[in-house]
């Protein structure tokens, strides 16, 4: 079957095998699932880990490792072809060199009591002044960053500047980096008036997108072509933000207009926090609704939502989300430099990430960023690797 499956793959010809989860070859090939809607194939079951009686006595520390373990999917599928790859009597090696391909997992899996100290970064010792306004992915950032600076031995400050005010900071030198600089439209104006006293090391997330919503529980509604003649479902409304939103006159100038959704529909105009409100009572109670939203926003990572496809781009383009920093940036960190220069997060990461800290202390978003850093091990030895 596997044979056959792989000389299908490489002519490219239809086929369809059977298959199980988890398999290596859902790792090696790009392959898709058939769904089941009519549950044929019944329930799966779980893989448990089974020790002697008094296990857990006789060794509390690994009972407890044990007890905690969890591999994803993807995780396990890695794994078994990388062990498939290294051939028979390999096995231990193969597992040696997945551990080194996912740095922080061994310490996640199997957390030493105490913890061991993290190491230093070459340029420990130094200041990184970062700057940051009041956006959710810019705290997210700027207060992960700081976990992970002072983990590799560096000193930070941070501060929060509107926009225009930050800008200048950085260009005076004042600041050394900020993380949230939207391009090429949203903060064009500011990186034009300031470009010879800045430094752009490069995005970190994108695309960004405005969108439409609903509950993953809404059925039929996939696109913002499925929206025209179901307006009772909803009420005839789209719960809006604030008017004066960009967003909001991109809705009422192009997409109503592109999809023929007006008279139809009305765009309530609330707050971003009402808008947010109406989402989760409309989920509490599984009815139908439609809203403004837009990606990255930690919503994503609350709840079970499906962004409404924009087949005729009536949104514009998407944006790209910059690290920028001051003029000399690179000769005064670097180390940090090529750190931020590599730095990416997907957006079920940041959208993880905004969400600990929507839940923690307002008054203290570092200690929520640290929770998710100490709940992801791993993001510490990828965005800032030590040798």
């Amino acid at each position: 079957m596997l044979a056959e499956l792989n000389r299908s793959i490489q002519k490219k010809e239809p086929v369809v095998v059977t298959l199980w989860s988890p398999h290596w070859a859902y790792g090696k090939n790009d392959l898709k699932k058939l769904k089941d809607p009519k549950k044929a194939w019944g329930e799966g079951e779980q893989i448990h880990t089974v020790a002697h009686k008094g296990f857990s006595k006789k060794d509390p520390t690994v009972a407890k490792w044990l007890k905690d373990f969890k591999l994803d999917e993807g995780q396990l599928t890695s794994l078994e072809n990388e062990i498939k790859d290294a051939g028979e009597n390999n096995e231990q090696q193969a597992v040696k060199t997945w551990l080194k391909k996912n740095p922080g997992l061994a310490d996640k899996l199997a957390p030493v009591p105490g913890g061991g100290a993290k190491q230093q970064g070459r340029d420990a010792g130094k200041t990184v002044n970062m700057g940051y306004f009041p956006w959710d992915e810019a705290i997210a950032s700027t207060y992960l960053w700081e976990n992970i600076l002072e983990d590799r031995g560096y000193k930070t400050t941070n501060k929060q500047l509107d926009p225009g005010p930050l800008y200048t900071s950085l260009a005076q030198g004042q600041m050394d980096v900020q993380f949230d600089a939207w391009l090429p439209t949203t903060h064009k104006d500011y990186v034009d008036r300031y470009k010879d006293k800045l430094t752009d090391l490069g995005s970190w997330y994108g695309p960004t997108s405005l969108e439409l919503t609903v509950p993953s529980y809404v059925k039929g509604i996939d696109s913002l072509e499925d929206l025209k003649g179901q307006g009772k479902k909803f009420k005839g409304k789209i719960i809006g933000i604030e008017a004066s939103a960009g967003m909001m006159k991109t809705l009422d100038e192009k997409v109503l207009k592109e999809y023929g959704l007006e008279g139809e529909y009305e765009v309530v105009s609330s707050s971003t926090s009402s808008m947010l409100a109406e989402l989760n009572r409309s989920i509490q109670k599984k009815e139908p609704v439609v809203v403004t939203l837009w990606s990255p926003h930690w919503a994503y990572g609350k709840y079970d939502l499906k962004k409404l496809k924009d087949p005729k781009k009536a949104w514009g383009e998407g944006e790209q989300i910059h690290v920028m920093g001051k003029k000399d940036f690179a000769k005064d960190f670097p180390e940090l430099n090529g750190w931020l220069k590599n730095f990416k997060m997907t957006e079920k990461e940041l959208a993880s990430l905004e969400v600990e800290i929507q839940k923690g202390d307002p008054k203290n978003q570092k200690e929520s960023a640290r929770r998710w850093l100490d709940a992801h091990p791993e993001m510490l030895d990828k965005l800032a690797p030590v040798s």
